[in-house]
């Protein structure tokens, strides 16, 4: 290229060079993180689900004290779980009494749900409705992986709310 002024032939790279460039000192300056690309195509994969995954919310320390104060080599206690949707917070607790296990919680805020327990390998699951009080139980809990899901009688096209399988 002749500039015009001086009459010099000089070249000057073109955009996709100088994109080249740009990307590269970003690369080096502000890489993207490493599972931004597992984690975009795994949002784009939940929004062609027929369910609401619901989240498991991190409580570092949050549990401290909620076990009982029963010998180690029991298995007696109890568990929270918390669950965070699009516009509700579901808490669960698993506690273990003698051979059984309870599960019960609430729902924030209170709305008309019915909740359904399913361990894997059982073949009905256990359902229950959400009472005035956004609370629910399951008296005795199938041991095994489960999840519970939540379904919006009143709203027949509101998606299912599920959470992630759990240990019982």
């Amino acid at each position: 290229m002749v500039d015009q002024r001086t009459g010099e032939h000089n070249e000057q790279p073109d955009d996709a060079t100088l994109l080249t460039a740009v990307a590269e000192v970003w690369q080096l300056v502000d890489p993207p993180p490493v599972d931004l690309v597992d984690g975009v195509l795994a949002a784009i994969a939940a929004e062609d689900l027929e369910f609401d995954l619901l989240i498991l919310v991190s409580t570092d320390g949050a549990l401290a004290g909620v076990r009982h104060s029963a010998p180690e080599e029991s298995d007696a206690g109890a568990w929270m779980l918390e669950y965070e949707g699009r516009d509700l917070r579901i808490y669960v607790r698993l506690t273990r009494i003698e051979d059984r296990v309870r599960v019960d919680g609430w729902v924030v805020p209170v709305r008309t749900l019915s909740v359904q327990l399913k361990a894997d390998g059982q073949d009905e699951p256990l359902q229950t409705e959400i009472d005035e009080f956004g609370r629910f139980e399951f008296p005795s809990a199938t041991p095994g992986l489960s999840r519970l899901t939540f379904f919006d009688e009143s709203d027949e096209s509101a998606r299912p709310r599920v959470t992630p399988p759990f240990w019982i």
